[in-house]
């Protein structure tokens, strides 16, 4: 994978497998930023986060990195995460490992442009198999292959959660409702809308929890415009995530209206569904649709009337029916699972 680990939750999702499989394995990354464990097999070249991203060059040293470790260690079967670093290795997969790899596909991403899709849709053919996050993408991607699911939650939480059903049976409306924005904070626009629509306003609570290089930034205009009821956080445990989500009043999952936003399942969805916690996300998106359908809570275009959808939404909510309704939609995302898990324990047997 091209990427910090830290940013990666959905690789526990095979690892854990391979675990209870006993199946060895390696994890090949990009620390990028230099704060990942040690971990796997790690590429350290380090990258401005401000530029959101790595140049081709950068690319092109990782990928070399990449194939030499691949090829020194022999691996039988390898599963690549991306579009970007699965196109870059297309030669490399077809002559090594044709028929042999997982294409795990979780972003829209450079495989959109014309040029690039002829390549792609050979990466396809030749996966043992091809895995994607969200079926929203599938409106962008060829329709004549077949897509397994991988949502990004941790298989064994969601068991027990609906296993146990151990929500309460009341919920008070709280003194302050609290928003907050946790883990990968890398979009600046969406956020500050957010902020703009809540600031200074102590019926409200604004936490931003976790990294990426949108948080500084939001976290200077804070201080320019001296709005007082934002806080940050950066680097946190992933251990510690549920205990700061157990706090909210609502998760925010507001992105921009672009395809690549659109399309996708973030973690933050699930974790709502995990925790129980009504979102703000943006309409006319996958999450959009979900939301409305099992109303999961606000769905909007734009922040405009944002404190009076909050307050009537907070004012009206049924938490019992609401925690119903999450355990029915993480059933339907269980049973994506058991498929994918069957399709994982072939393709290593």
């Amino acid at each position: 994978m091209a990427g910090n680990i830290w940013f990666a939750p959905y690789l526990s999702i095979y690892t854990k497998m391979f675990d209870e499989w006993k199946i060895s394995y390696d994890i090949i990354s990009w620390n990028r930023d230099g704060n990942d464990p040690n971990i796997g097999i790690q590429y350290g070249e380090k990258l401005n986060v401000k530029n959101g991203g790595a140049d081709l060059v950068s690319y092109w040293k990782y990928l070399s990195f990449v194939k030499k470790k691949i090829l020194q260690n022999r691996y039988n079967k390898v599963i690549v995460f991306g579009p970007q670093i699965g196109i870059l290795l297309h030669s490399f997969l077809r002559k090594y490992y044709n028929g042999r790899y997982i294409l795990d596909y979780r972003d829209l991403s450079i495989e959109q442009k014309i040029y690039l899709q002829g390549v792609f849709k050979s990466l396809l053919k030749h996966s043992y198999a091809n895995v994607i996050s969200s079926p929203g993408f599938k409106k962008y991607l060829p329709s004549n292959v077949q897509y397994y699911i991988s949502h990004n939650f941790d298989a064994s939480l969601v068991g027990r959660v609906l296993e146990s059903k151990s929500y309460s049976y009341t919920w008070n409306a709280p003194d302050v409702v609290d928003v907050l924005t946790i883990g990968g904070i890398r979009d600046y626009s969406s956020n500050i809308e957010i902020i703009k629509s809540l600031a200074n306003n102590s019926d409200f609570m604004l936490r931003f929890i976790g990294k990426g290089y949108a948080a500084d930034l939001l976290q200077q205009y804070t201080i320019k415009y001296a709005i007082r009821n934002v806080s940050f956080e950066g680097f946190y445990s992933k251990e510690k995530e549920g205990t700061y989500i157990e706090k909210c009043t609502f998760l925010n999952v507001f992105y921009p209206t672009v395809k690549t936003h659109s399309t996708a399942l973030s973690n933050r969805f699930y974790n709502a569904l995990i925790y129980k916690k009504p979102m703000i996300v943006t309409s006319n998106s996958t999450q959009g649709d979900l939301v409305d359908n099992y109303q999961l809570g606000i769905s909007i275009a734009n922040t405009n009337h944002l404190v009076s959808k909050l307050n009537d939404y907070v004012s009206n909510f049924d938490y019992l029916s609401f925690c119903q309704r999450c355990d029915l939609l993480l059933s339907s995302f269980m049973d994506d699972y058991l498929v994918l898990k069957k399709m994982v324990k072939d393709f290593v047997q």
